[in-house]
């Protein structure tokens, strides 16, 4: 969400559901990821909802709907004890 204009450190908020239908091994030759952003909330927490895959050689082989991610300012992450 960095793209957006908007301050602040991405932090991954969850996910819906997640499927593994095979992996990453030292015999792929091309590994490819796509993001499909379906929604992005501008408030007083920067908050995008997508889906995504990976795809191993051509195969898709992880699935992901509903990942949310948020954007925190550093003020924030202070408020919440979290390191920054």
């Amino acid at each position: 969400l960095g793209w957006s204009g908007a301050p602040g450190k991405g932090r991954a908020l969850g996910v819906g559901e997640v499927k593994f239908t095979g992996q990453v091994t030292p015999g792929v030759k091309r590994v490819r990821y796509g993001i499909d952003l379906k929604r992005v909330i501008m408030r007083k927490l920067v908050l995008g909802i997508a889906d995504g895959h990976v795809e191993a050689d051509g195969q898709v082989i992880y699935t992901a709907k509903d990942m949310r991610v948020g954007l925190s300012r550093p003020e924030e992450m202070s408020k919440s004890g979290a390191s920054a």
